[in-house]
């Protein structure tokens, strides 16, 4: 057998730090019933057995995933005392979604692209609805899942998203758009602590601007990688460009060499490199914005935990 690495023990001993498991995690699939959009929203639900005053996470997918996507990430948080809800968006290929009619990949491509797709006011402003269709029916979650009922934590809830969900979740933090006519147009909601957008766009596509972060108050983490590309192609610079131009005041952009696109939720049970730089810094920002962990903030703004899980940059302002 070979020996496990310092690096490795560090990685190991950080996740065993933030994640103060309270119990086994539970999973439930379930459909809310929107009656403002007259919509019925299919979601996974996240949660530990045991445990209260649990903060709520909504977590959005990407374009054409559903409420799968960052299984073994939303595991790895909920055993640290967090519910996290996984809505199915209609542009996602699940059960709530639609398949884009017969053309498929070819039909985004022939229809103006994938980038085309995304500044659809009309999907955009749905996603948004999605989002707050979960915030709005926690007693509905309570209904569906009885074990669950009183042991929510409506005071403490963060959005976080990955690519097309990255968006959603910048929307409903106080990131302004001009969309479908209207200049610096906003989504946001105060009941929203912190988001996390993981793999989230830059400047000139869906709305957004160098002013569009400009009065983002709440803490941000974002996320991004040396191989992660936009739907044009953009880069990795362009990916930094929602932490750029942020103000400043708990706003982290994390960066792992490596990582593509679609590997920060990590390729079904396999546990990547990745995956496990996404588990320890997204639960270590979840402890220190919802639950005002000190230790977990001062640990994101030192250089331990990125040097403990090697090829991972931290910055912070």
């Amino acid at each position: 057998m070979k020996p496990i690495s310092t690096a490795a023990i560090t990685v190991f001993s950080w996740l065993s730090f933030f994640a103060q498991a309270i119990g086994a995690v539970e999973t439930q699939d379930i459909t809310l019933v929107d009656e403002k959009r007259d919509k019925r929203l299919e979601c996974r639900v996240y949660f530990p057995k045991q445990g209260g005053d649990l903060p709520l996470i909504v977590f959005s997918h990407g374009f054409g995933g559903d409420k799968t996507a960052f299984a073994a990430i939303s595991q790895h948080i909920a055993e640290s005392g967090y519910v996290l809800v996984h809505p199915s968006h209609t542009d996602g290929f699940g059960r709530s979604g639609t398949r884009l009619g017969t053309g498929g990949l070819r039909g985004i491509r022939s229809g103006g692209g994938l980038a085309g797709l995304l500044d659809d006011p009309a999907k955009i402003e749905g996603r948004v609805g999605d989002v707050l269709c979960v915030i709005d029916n926690i007693e509905q979650l309570y209904e569906k899942i009885p074990v669950l009922s009183g042991r929510i934590d409506n005071k403490r809830i963060g959005v976080g998203g990955h690519s097309y969900g990255a968006y959603t979740s910048m929307l409903l933090g106080g990131v302004t758009v001009d969309l479908d006519g209207a200049k610096a147009r906003s989504f946001g909601d105060q009941r929203v602590r912190c988001i996390m957008p993981i793999s989230g766009q830059g400047t000139g596509q869906q709305g957004l601007t160098e002013e569009s972060w400009a009065n983002l108050k709440l803490p941000m983490l974002t996320m991004t990688g040396s191989k992660d590309q936009g739907a044009t192609g953009q880069g990795p610079d362009w990916k930094k460009e929602p932490f750029k131009f942020s103000p400043t005041g708990d706003k982290y952009l994390v960066y792992i060499e490596g990582a593509n696109h679609f590997s920060f939720g990590g390729l079904g049970l396999r546990q990547t490199d990745v995956a496990r730089a996404v588990k320890t810094t997204s639960l270590a920002f979840w402890n220190a914005y919802l639950k005002d962990d000190q230790q977990a903030k001062s640990a994101l703004q030192s250089s331990e935990i990125a040097n403990g899980l090697g090829g991972v940059t931290i910055t912070h302002k």
